[in-house]
């Protein structure tokens, strides 16, 4: 063909023809070209489809002020939505315009198909979801959670433009700036009329409010190198300064903050092809602080550790030679600069996202209720941040300064920790936390929140050479050691409350912010979590810590409460009898003054320097749930429990393990696997006795033979659950407090004498040991220790005492403190402590690189090799683009997840001879056809008709089986959370919503999911045959056992007969609502005791009399037994809530039972992992090789012969 002819027809493959017969000849072979076309097609598919997702979003949930961005998920892509400000009286849900233009829709919608010309048609092949019915007919609507409501974009900008008014005189307030209500019926309401400069809600995504969700994953840039320069000099303008090149900053990356099980000799050995990098000039230069000499600047400067000498005034009482005050400085300091960790905060790009500068006030306005209710959850959310901010803001401004202002919250944490399993190596560190931020960003250590700010040093073993020199070799005596340890303390937190810090305090610090606006930042300290009178916030005595609850007991919590005042004028006149007077610290003169409150004569430097401030240490010194409670009042309530069991009978504490050892677990760390000897309690963390108390009251019921004894102990194990599961909620309404303040009340119990445990007898006949053995020898030195030891124990057996439960503790009394804590600062994982334990983690791991001997310095360079090699990614990541690519098992946008494999299948027909006789199988597939025919005519017509079932036919005659299906949920904090459901784990077991067509007596329905599985089917009883993939679960359902009457207790379930119609169904997997967790009744036993079961397929040989509904397993159990109290809960806002406090079970209630009651430690169970989505373990069926081969569709033996030559000569567009 002459080259200089144009040609008439043309191919995307670059070929050209001048013959129309030729082209379309080669059309029907072109590869390349059939798969441009497909991608073309695929993109104008979604397109569409992202038109229809608009419009029926805004359909649904016409509600929402907050609709998620494109980044939480496929399903929604990103609209550039208007907020209308509702202006009527009534309250209401405001109105959401969309863009009317296409244009607008598609440039928003995600194009799936672009670049993936190169894979294979089936991989490139888009999937429908499964079947859904029509919203009247489902039984919830899945809504996923969303950010709270943001400020309108240009209202933003005009309160950032506006600038501040000096008004000298107001007609009339304004009233506080409101955001629209969403789904959930929240809003946010702010203490000014205009809206905040700075939102931070704006940029919260799905992801950000989904647990171990991931929607996508980071495609990391291939790394490159550079030629190092010959004279090892790098530029200091490089983005990855002071590294050379990229791969060399990847490398420090990965040893430095990639793990601690590396050593220098492995990183040798891993960069001989590198070598030509100075590593170790850069890692002198990546560890400097302050208190060295610095050789370079960075552009980013930091908050520098600097080393500071600490010296205290040690007193010497009069009964010494050498009596008067000696002062002790031999002690380092190794801190930061609080101010210049501010400073370095607001300044981080990455953190200034979501940092709050003006707090709000969350409030909760659904439907079903008549009035709004106050929502604690976030720090920036309580009223202690809104009073401090309206202080700041009402007060005199600094002279000719117009910036805004805002509040810091400062949250401590501080406790020491042993760095070694063996050895006596400790770390006290000083921990800093942002109340700004989320919560559930400064719970996860990966987030790097945490700041060290000190390393808090105890007293050097040299003190006592020192106290031995001023006291002529005597020493100084435990109290006076112990005052100096505190007065070490008081000195070092002086060091940190420096002049510069109290001046920021005072008059605020000036910083320009990310978003460009400067701001004057004032730091104010809220909490603080350390690890007689023995309260440290209110002065009641010892002797009446067991009046919790009483009327009495609250009140005094008030009258009483300690004051700063009278505090330092009583260590006031203490100290000047020690330091003037001589006096001993234990003398009597100094306990006639301080005794009575529980005062030490130490200063409190906090008080000292803020007092003028308006700061108040002891309302800073919050309640702690993890030591005052799990590690506190039930531990010592177990520990009793188990004498009473022993004083019964000793085989008692056998049984008891063996049934925590049946208890199944749940969830990925929700609950463990239980130790083989629970009681004896060894190695437990605080997780563990968590555990303990959520799957306690099947354990204990029916341990003892008395009934009587046997329900007190029931009703104190379902209280104190009860009151567990409401202290740790995450997100408290004033309703559940109410609910929670009752509870409280009801944590009173019977003194029972028991004798001790056998680790107790063995504790204290060791302890006795010891103290034989010295006084013997300090009697006469002739016999040795071990004689001594020796004639001990053969004289002396231990006999087992009795023992009474200890009511007057202080973890005991503080119980009741957490309802007004929680309405002051917020829920109580905001200041647990045990965001604290999790960040020793960090600590332990950095001294495994050290050289154990000076470690703290060492530890200070570490973390400043950490810190900047992670500031140094984050400004590289920033500027570049990162691909994301879709994991839809982990997507939290869709409801749930089964695999898309068809490798596990069988033929029908033989699927059911093979099981020909099980009770289970009766009526399979009839019951199958129907609950299929249901669900297409619903989809397709929107009505419940009736149909023949023959018009069902599966394609393949095939039934595919999956192992695991994931449901995603959303909880009562709006969040969202995933369920995985296994059939051949103690993970099998569902809750879905009652049909209430009956007034049942529970909203819940429970299952056991025998199967999960998927078909593919043809239905012919409409105008055309269409294909559908319809996933459905196959399920043993339970039945409610009738609650004793007059009795609060847990749900109790048992199985029907198998020979029963209704024991038996089929479920749509869109129905369910989570997952759940049931413990056997071990008291009934076993149904059948020889281990034979009638049916293979249900599984019943295992099968117990009845369960127990475990309601605190999780906060999010907790709150779906509080039926219209959970926010996120939207099916359940359809009622009335009873606010009336835990309900008696009667053999006939109806309405709302509202008595259900529920670092980030844990580890996964092996059971979860037993089995994927498309292994084939443990499975006899057949694996297909062509899911796509012509001649194994055309095989179909059972299909009706009608169809055979359509399913011959045409290729289904059905989901693979």
């Amino acid at each position: 063909m002459n080259q200089d002819i144009p040609p008439n027809f043309a191919c995307n493959c670059g070929r050209g023809f001048q013959q129309e017969s030729a082209f379309t000849r080669h059309q029907k072979s072109c590869i390349k070209g059939k798969k441009c076309l497909f991608s073309a097609l695929s993109k104008a598919k979604d397109l569409l489809g992202s038109a229809k997702r608009a419009r029926t979003r805004l359909h649904d949930q016409g509600s929402s002020s907050h609709p998620i961005s494109a980044d939480a998920g496929p399903t929604y892509p990103a609209l550039d939505l208007q907020v209308s400000r509702n202006d009527s009286d009534t309250p209401g849900v405001d109105i959401i315009t969309t863009p009317s233009s296409t244009e607008e829709i598609a440039a928003s919608a995600p194009l799936s198909a672009s670049g993936q010309e190169d894979l294979p048609l089936a991989q490139r092949r888009t999937r429908r979801n499964d079947i859904q019915l029509p919203k009247c007919y489902r039984q919830f609507e899945d809504i996923l959670p969303q950010p709270l409501p943001s400020v309108p974009t240009n209202r933003i900008n005009q309160s950032s433009n506006s600038p501040p008014s000096h008004r000298t005189q107001s007609l009339e307030p304004l009233p506080p700036f409101r955001t629209p209500r969403n789904v959930f019926g929240l809003l946010r309401q702010f203490s000014s009329p205009n809206p905040p400069s700075h939102d931070p809600e704006e940029a919260i995504t799905l992801e950000d409010i989904s647990r171990g969700a991931i929607a996508g994953s980071v495609r990391e840039r291939p790394l490159f190198s550079k030629v190092i320069p010959e004279d090892g000099v790098v530029d200091a303008a490089s983005p990855y300064y002071p590294y050379p090149n990229r791969s060399s900053l990847e490398l420090g990356n990965w040893y430095w903050n990639g793990g601690v099980q590396k050593s220098q000799q492995s990183f040798n050995d891993l960069i001989k092809g590198v070598r030509t990098t100075p590593w170790g000039k850069i890692n002198s230069m990546l560890g400097q602080n302050d208190y060295e000499d610095r050789t370079e600047e960075w552009e980013d400067e930091d908050a520098g550790w600097q080393k500071t000498q600490v010296s205290i005034q040690v007193p010497i009482s009069h009964t010494n030679e050498q009596a008067g005050v000696q002062t002790y400085s031999r002690v380092d300091l190794y801190h930061r600069s609080l101010t210049g960790v501010i400073k370095e905060k607001l300044a981080n790009t990455g953190d200034d996202e979501l940092f709050h500068y003006e707090p709000y006030e969350l409030l909760w306005h659904p439907n079903h209720l008549q009035r709004e209710v106050k929502i604690q959850g976030e720090l920036y959310q309580s009223p202690a941040f809104m009073d401090a901010h309206q202080k700041l803001q009402e007060s005199p401004r600094e002279l000719d300064c117009d910036l805004p202002r805002a509040v810091v919250s400062l949250m401590f944490w501080s406790d020491a920790t042993h760095l070694t399993s063996f050895g006596n190596a400790k770390l006290w560190p000083l921990y800093l936390y942002f109340g700004n931020e989320s919560k559930y960003r400064r719970c996860k250590p990966s987030c790097h929140l945490g700041n060290h700010v000190a390393y808090f040093q105890k007293l050097p073993d040299s003190f006592k050479d020192f106290a031995c020199a001023h006291t002529g070799g005597k020493g100084v005596g435990q109290s006076c050691t112990t005052h100096c340890q505190r007065e070490l303390f008081q000195a070092q937190w002086g060091v940190l409350l420096d002049d510069e810090f109290l001046e920021a305090y005072a008059h605020g610090i000036v910083i320009m912010c990310c978003d460009g606006i400067k701001r004057r930042f004032y730091p104010r300290i809220f909490t603080y979590s350390l690890g007689g009178c023995p309260c440290p916030r209110c002065l009641i005595p010892k002797n009446r810590l067991h009046n919790l609850g009483m009327p009495r007991d609250v009140q005094q919590r008030t009258t009483l409460l300690r004051s700063g005042e009278d505090r330092d004028r009583l260590v006031t006149t203490a100290r000047k009898i020690i330091y003037d007077k001589n006096y001993a610290i234990d003398s009597t003169a100094v306990e006639n003054i301080l005794k009575s409150c529980s005062w030490v004569p130490t200063c409190n430097v906090l008080s000292n320097r803020l007092s003028p401030h308006d700061f108040n240490v002891f309302e800073a010194l919050v309640v702690d749930l993890l030591h005052e409670v799990e590690l506190g009042a039930w531990r010592s309530l177990l520990i009793h429990l188990l004498r009473i069991i022993r004083s019964v009978n000793k085989d008692l504490v056998h049984e008891l393990d063996r049934r925590y050892r049946l208890v199944p677990p749940f969830g990925q760390s929700t609950i463990r696997r239980f130790t083989a000897n629970t009681s004896e309690l060894s190695n437990m963390a605080a997780c563990n006795f968590e555990d303990l108390l959520q799957c306690a009251i099947p354990v204990f019921d029916g341990l003892l033979p008395d009934k009587n004894h046997n329900k007190i102990i029931q009703d104190l194990l379902f209280t104190l659950a009860h009151w567990h599961g409401l202290a740790k909620l995450r997100m408290h309404s004033d309703l559940t407090l109410d609910i929670l303040d009752v509870t409280t009340a009801d944590l009173v119990c019977a003194s029972y004498d028991a004798e001790e445990l056998d680790r107790e007898v063995r504790a204290r006949s060791r302890r006795h040991t010891r103290e034989a053995a010295r006084r013997s020898q300090a009697n006469n030195g002739k016999k040795t220790a071990g004689q001594a030891e020796k004639v001990t124990l053969t004289a002396d057996k231990p006999l087992r005492r009795i023992v009474s439960f200890n009511l007057q503790t202080y973890k005991f009394h503080a119980l009741g403190d957490y309802v007004s804590c929680i309405r002051r600062f917020g829920t109580s994982d905001s200041y647990s402590t045990e965001p604290g334990e999790l960040e020793h983690r960090t600590g332990k791991g950095r001294y495994l690189r050290t050289d154990r001997k000076s470690f703290v310095r060492q530890l200070t360079q570490i973390e400043h090799h950490q810190t900047r090699i992670r500031c140094i990614k984050s400004h590289i990541q920033q500027a570049e683009s990162s691909d994301v690519v879709d994991v839809t098992a982990s997507d939290p946008s869709v409801h749930h997840h089964i695999g898309q494999s068809e490798k596990i299948h069988d033929d029908i027909g033989s699927y059911l001879r093979a099981r020909e006789g099980d009770p289970a199988m009766k009526h399979y597939f009839i019951h199958l056809q129907d609950h299929l025919l249901r669900r297409i005519q619903l989809a397709q017509s929107g009505l419940k008709a009736e149909g023949d079932i023959r018009n069902v036919l599966f394609k393949r005659n095939r039934i595919y089986h999956h192992n695991i299906a994931r449901i995603n949920y959303t909880t009562y904090d709006t969040r969202r959370d995933q369920d995985v459901i296994n059939p051949k784990t103690w993970h099998c077991n569902i809750m879905v919503l009652s049909d209430h067509d009956g007034e049942p007596r529970t909203h819940y329905r429970y299952a056991k999911v025998l199967g999960i599985h998927h078909v593919n089917v043809v239905y012919i009883g409409g105008p055309y045959h269409t294909t559908h993939r319809l996933e459905f679960l196959f399920v043993r359902w339970y039945e409610e056992v009738p609650a004793d009457s007059g009795v609060i207790m847990l749900d109790r379930l048992r199985f029907p007969p198998l020979n029963n119609e209704d024991s038996f169904g089929f479920l749509d997997p869109a129905d369910v609502l989570r997952a759940t967790h049931l413990i056997p009744c071990f008291s009934k036993g076993m149904r059948h005791e020889d281990g034979k079961g009638l049916s293979c397929t249900a599984g019943d040989k295992g099968d117990w009399r009845e369960y127990y509904v475990n309601r605190f397993v999780d906060r999010d159990m907790l709150m779906c037994f509080h039926y219209g109290l959970g926010v996120g809960h939207i099916y359940s806002h359809n009622v009335t809530p009873d606010l009336k406090g835990p309900v008696i079970h009667n053999d006939a209630s109806d309405g709302l039972d509202i008595d259900g009651n529920d670092l980030e430690h844990g580890e996964s169970d092996d059971e979860d992992n037993e089995g994927s989505e498309d292994s084939d373990y443990d499975y006899t069926g057949v694996e297909e090789e062509d899911l796509f081969d012509q001649e194994k569709n055309g095989s179909m033996e059972s299909v009706v012969g009608e169809l055979e030559n359509m399913f011959i000569k045409h290729v289904f567009d059905y989901e693979p």
